[in-house]
């Protein structure tokens, strides 16, 4: 997602050229370290524990996805747009503005692009190497 979602705003904010795939690669390892670290630390410790408050049990696995990837993006969306817009415009007049647009431009992308793309490949593949009812709780 890191990646992708670089390589979408340098093509927002530079436009379409065939260097796109090379900036990205290039500042894909900061953004990397940025977004690993505000997933770890902030979002995946705030935003679990209100996805278990708004998941109820009559909801099927779609909208428990749809649900958790919401939250996930939301808060993601939020910090990188702010860290995108710093790299763009730096700590100027232009940052409030700049956060505002980068916000709406990439929770458009980034949210169908987890409930549809993501989360159903990451699902897939870990029922891969992982089958039902291969993984024992050791805790029993």
């Amino acid at each position: 997602m890191a990646f992708v979602m670089t390589a979408y705003n340098i093509t927002i904010q530079q436009g379409f050229t065939a260097d796109i795939i090379k900036m990205t690669w290039l500042s894909f390892p900061l953004t990397f370290v940025v977004a690993f670290t505000l997933e770890y630390f902030i979002v995946a410790k705030y935003g679990m524990k209100l996805v278990f408050k708004l998941h109820k049990n009559h909801h099927t696995s779609f909208q428990k996805r749809s649900l958790t990837a919401l939250v996930f993006v939301g808060s993601m969306a939020t910090l990188m747009s702010l860290f995108f817009s710093i790299l763009a415009v730096g700590f100027s007049k232009n940052l409030p503005l700049t956060w505002i647009y980068n916000l709406a431009i990439s929770a458009i992308f980034a949210y169908p692009l987890v409930v549809f793309v993501a989360a159903p490949l990451v699902g897939f593949v870990f029922r891969t190497i992982f089958p039902e009812g291969s993984i024992v709780d050791i805790a029993k």
